[in-house]
């Protein structure tokens, strides 16, 4: 039988009074709401009347009641939950909240807790949930504990944005600290260290300047106006731009003048408040002191220029030529100065005339490098034929300051040249193309390296496997082209000799069909196979006694298959990763010049690379 809510203390409560008013009560150990003790009617008479989510727990099962607010918190539970015990309804937390509410019965006193981690089931599934809540004990007609009052509102969003805050703080701080530049985060007007990565610690040589201001981290830099300079871009929201900028740094207690290149970058929240500034700097100082130097040696300059067998000249940024040196006077036997500005135009072939006026205003307006085959007029009145050459120099912003030329006299080798055509072809294709390999070497090897040294190191490794392969390809060359090619065999094992020692003896082995290797082909392969036999050594199967190292090659259709195999007694994390430099100048070469793919995997016992090479691309 159903009973009808017979007190004031039921009236109203929106759709949750509506539902006690129509609860079976009677079926319940609570009875019938007229029998209900005043504690709990004024009880929940507050609760139906609040608008904050509220729940009261009565008697010693705990039996629920609730008010709207409160009602989503069960979700689905909601209205299932009403009248039922607190165990029942919470089993999948009751771990957690049976003994708060067993501590507030058998003391009195009440408990609150802000963001608990409750993992609640909801839609079937278990889930991280937060809440802040609190539990005070409703005292019944004999004074003793006879139910919990609970109010709480659920803090799962707001706990799950800080966390996710913190993991992309952390994200932000490990990309900091990884970042090769010297970086900082200053915060708010007093500019105080948030960030600072390891660059930047080196930099200004200290290493306990975190939650100071750069007036405390920093003093020395204070009167050199940087502080200033911090202050209008916090204040004016504009970014400054120094380049090799004079610093004075108190570096380990040593006091030391360097040239920075630095940006001083604002920093906003979401609203536009500005909140602190980004520091990236640069140290240019090695530089500084090498064009330094350069200026230093210019009387220098002056007297070998004079001393060599080639024509110098030089010309201001616009072209406007201003010295020549006395070959070029000794050369063309015109008056020193006669040839200064635009008159040099009258010293060349008439039928070369145009041609080299386009090129040079090409290198003029672009800065390319200045480089073409002329005829020269000769003191004797005939035309010589010359290479002309420039390259311009830039200042510290980048803008041209001067062209710097030759003129080499190559009129014997011209008139040789039909005699010599094949030779000289086949010669100028050979040392463009290694000059074009050993540019891109050095350029993209400089890129990736820490040092000089390091440099160095890794520049002349990669030419002397350039330098295998074109012996090879020497040895096997008989004036033909259908004999220049080198085995993928001969040239695996010419690479691979230098690592094998007497301790490495059997440590390795190759095999496949016989390939043939064209010039171009061989180069490229051999920068592969020693950037792998490089990591080898340094990290792999060649890296200690016990290891092994197996290459195998396979063709299907036009396709040729590459795999480098390594086992190694203790591998180690450092190997091939397809991110490095090494992993990819492999990478560009099997991509760009094989028109193929490569894999790069980490075994258990070591590096697999894995290629796919197109055969077409190998007879080049």
């Amino acid at each position: 039988m159903r009973h009808v809510a017979a007190g004031a203390f039921l009236d109203g409560g929106g759709r949750m009074g509506q539902l006690i008013r129509e609860h079976d009560w009677a079926s319940t150990p609570l009875g019938p709401p007229e029998t209900w003790p005043q504690s709990l009617r004024s009880a929940l008479s507050i609760c139906l009347d609040s608008s904050f989510p509220t729940a009261i727990y009565w008697g010693p099962e705990l039996r629920l009641l609730y008010n709207d607010a409160w009602s989503p918190i069960p979700a689905e539970r909601h209205p299932w939950a009403l009248g039922r015990p607190a165990a029942e309804v919470w089993k999948d937390i009751w771990e957690v909240v049976g003994p708060q509410f067993a501590k507030v019965f058998e003391t009195g006193e009440g408990f609150s807790a802000y963001d608990q981690m409750l993992p609640m089931e909801r839609g079937g599934v278990v889930q991280e949930t937060y809440w802040n809540y609190s539990f005070t004990g409703i005292r019944g007609e004999d004074n003793r504990i006879a139910g919990i009052f609970n109010q709480g509102n659920e803090t799962t969003e707001i706990v799950q944005a800080r966390l996710n805050a913190r993991k992309e703080i952390s994200r932000l701080s490990r990309m900091f600290e990884q970042a090769p530049g010297a970086t900082a985060v200053l915060r708010g007007p007093d500019h105080v260290f948030d960030i600072a990565n390891p660059a930047y610690l080196e930099l200004v040589g200290k290493q306990d300047i975190l939650g100071k201001s750069v007036r405390e981290a920093l003093p020395e830099v204070v009167a050199q106006g940087f502080t200033d300079l911090l202050d209008q871009v916090y204040g004016t929201g504009e970014t400054h731009v120094g380049r090799a900028v004079p610093v004075t740094l108190n570096r380990s207690g040593t006091t030391e003048e360097r040239h920075i290149d630095f940006v001083f970058q604002p920093m906003f929240d979401e609203a536009g408040a500005r909140q602190g500034v980004f520091v990236q700097a640069t140290d240019m100082t090695d530089t500084m002191r090498a064009l330094t130097a350069a200026r230093e040696s210019e009387e220098k300059y002056h007297a070998i220029v004079n001393s060599i067998e080639q024509m110098i000249w030089s010309t201001r940024p616009d072209g406007y030529h201003d010295y020549f040196n006395d070959r070029w006077y000794d050369f063309t036997g015109v008056p020193p100065g006669s040839t200064d500005g635009e008159a040099w135009k009258g010293m060349f072939h008439p039928d070369d005339h145009d041609r080299i006026t386009a090129v040079w205003s090409d290198s003029l307006a672009t800065g390319n490098p200045y480089h073409i085959e002329y005829r020269l007029r000769h003191r004797s009145g005939e035309y010589r034929w010359v290479i002309g050459r420039a390259q311009c120099v830039r200042d510290e912003s980048g803008q041209i300051v001067r062209w710097y030329g030759t003129c080499t006299d190559i009129h014997a080798l011209k008139m040789a040249e039909e005699n010599r055509q094949l030779l000289l072809g086949e010669l100028n294709h050979r040392v463009k193309n290694l000059f074009t390999l050993v540019d891109g070497i050095v350029s993209m090897t400089a890129r990736a390296s820490k040092s000089p040294a390091e440099m160095a190191a890794a520049v002349r490794g990669r030419v002397q496997a350039l330098a295998r392969a074109h012996d090879l390809i020497r040895f096997n060359d008989q004036g033909t082209d259908a004999v220049r090619r080198v085995t993928l065999g001969d040239l695996a094992d010419q690479i691979l000799a230098p690592h094998l020692g007497a301790d490495f003896a059997g440590a390795s082995d190759c095999e496949g069909p016989q390939i043939q290797l064209g010039e171009k082909a061989a180069t490229g392969m051999a920068l592969i196979l020693h950037e792998l036999a490089t990591n080898a050594a340094k990290y792999g199967a060649l890296r200690q006694p016990g290891g092994h190292l197996s290459i195998r090659w396979s063709v299907s259709g036009p396709t040729l298959a590459v795999t480098w195999t390594e086992d190694c007694p203790t591998p180690t994390t450092d190997v091939v990763s397809g991110s490095g430099f090494g992993s990819r100048l492999i990478r560009s070469t099997v991509e760009g010049q094989f028109m193929g793919q490569v894999n790069f995997e980490m075994t258990e016992s070591g590096a697999l690379i894995q290629m796919e090479l197109q055969r077409d691309q190998l007879s080049a």
